[in-house]
């Protein structure tokens, strides 16, 4: 099952805000990168060339669900001076 939010808190010294991200949004706008790609691998397929570089990387973008999946429950945090930030991703 694929990440499915993003939540991200902001503390700042004057005050601290959440934001939720519905990731399902984002994985919309990858939709048309995903076309395209597909489209590229397609014509590289058809260079005798250049196929059997373009089957070695097809193993990597089917690995690319898995390895978003493997990512739920990561926490990242970035510390400064001023401003704390922390991205959940659930």
């Amino acid at each position: 099952m694929l990440p499915m939010l993003l939540r991200v808190k902001i503390h700042d010294e004057k005050k601290s805000f959440g934001l939720y991200v519905p990731l399902g949004l984002i994985y919309l706008l990858f939709v048309p990168i995903l076309i395209l790609g597909a489209i590229a691998f397609i014509v590289l397929l058809a260079i005798p060339r250049t196929a059997s570089q373009a089957r070695s990387s097809l193993q990597l973008v089917l690995a690319l669900p898995s390895l978003l999946s493997a990512s739920i429950g990561t926490e990242i945090e970035v510390q400064s001076n001023e401003k704390d930030i922390v991205i959940y991703i659930i």
